[in-house]
């Protein structure tokens, strides 16, 4: 019933779409669409195709209303200009090799097109170590700022191995910050906010892996194209 439903709905767009040439036909005009319809069936598919895309980004636009911060939160981490008037939110996680894959060629791409900024948001869903880098990364930015922020993702982007204390030690020695106070900050009820909120964003798109790219009014998961991408992001 609902599919009947969804059919009816998609035929009646279509008479719709066509209602202002219709005061100048025949009377027999919705017997020939009608007629036409069940000829060439595929329409209807084509039809219902660009209803559901249609009420998919209504629903996105719709729940991402809930939490506008997402895109009025002043940069901190991120590609491209701060000021740019596009932004992207990606959320990614340091174990995540397809986000890795795609930094160069998301890099290239705001060099390119300077109207867009990609924002960088943790969502740390792989491992109990990606958690942890994210929390240190997020504590360094609030307990030394956004450059030192910067190079120490740089070095967490890098790492092979564990996301462990070991390595968030030898980082913070490498960029001569204070590690206990980093190590204070990781728990705070600021940090752990900032994850929740990224990942009540996450659930609420039901996004179930990284990388992932959000606009306020499109969604992107996986590895993708970027040139494709940008034509989205560009069209907004």
């Amino acid at each position: 019933m609902r599919l009947k439903n969804r059919v009816c709905l998609a035929v009646s767009c279509l008479l719709s779409a066509a209602m202002p040439a219709v005061a100048s036909e025949p009377d027999d005009f919705e017997d020939r669409v009608r007629a036409f319809l069940l000829s060439n069936p595929e329409i209807i598919v084509e039809a219902l195709d660009v209803l559901m895309q249609r009420e998919a980004q209504q629903a996105v636009v719709q729940t991402l209303s809930n939490y506008p911060e997402l895109f009025t939160d002043a940069p901190s981490l991120g590609l491209g200009a701060e000021d740019a008037p596009i932004r992207v939110v990606e959320f990614f996680d340091y174990k995540c090799v397809p986000c890795k894959a795609m930094h160069d060629p998301l890099k290239s791409l705001v060099q390119k097109n300077p109207n867009i900024r990609i924002e960088m948001r943790h969502l740390p869903i792989l491992s109990p170590g990606s958690e942890r880098a994210a929390r240190f990364a997020l504590a360094v930015s609030a307990v030394a700022g956004k450059k030192a922020y910067a190079g120490v993702h740089d070095d967490l982007w890098a790492i092979r191995g564990p996301l462990n204390v070991a390595a968030f030690e030898r980082i913070a020695a490498d960029h001569d910050l204070d590690f206990q106070a980093i190590t204070d900050m990781m728990d705070s009820a600021e940090i752990s906010q900032r994850i929740s909120l990224n990942r009540d964003v996450a659930i609420a798109l039901e996004i179930l892996g990284t990388p992932a790219f959000i606009t306020p009014k499109t969604v992107n998961v996986g590895q993708s194209d970027v040139d494709e991408l940008a034509k989205v992001w560009l069209s907004q």
